[in-house]
């Protein structure tokens, strides 16, 4: 059950670090939106696509991995 919820913790972290660098990109980028929005999306892309996308994607597969180990580790008492 430990490796599950490091799994489970891990995958949450890199969730939050991504959705952090977001906010602070979209928050940089305010002044951009209010003058040119198809600027403001190809910055903001730009942006995001090198590091807090694949962050994101690692967050997501670690959050699942870790809900299957969970559900795999259960007592058979469970899920009868």
């Amino acid at each position: 059950m430990n490796p599950g919820l490091l799994l489970l913790l891990s995958g949450l972290l890199l969730v939050a670090l991504a959705y952090i660098s977001y906010k602070r990109a979209e928050s940089s980028l305010l002044s951009l939106k209010r003058e040119d929005l198809v600027s403001y999306y190809l910055e903001l892309a730009l942006r995001l696509l090198p590091l807090p996308l694949w962050t994101l994607l690692l967050g997501i597969l670690l959050i699942l991995a870790g809900v299957v180990v969970l559900l795999v580790n259960l007592p058979r008492g469970l899920l009868s």
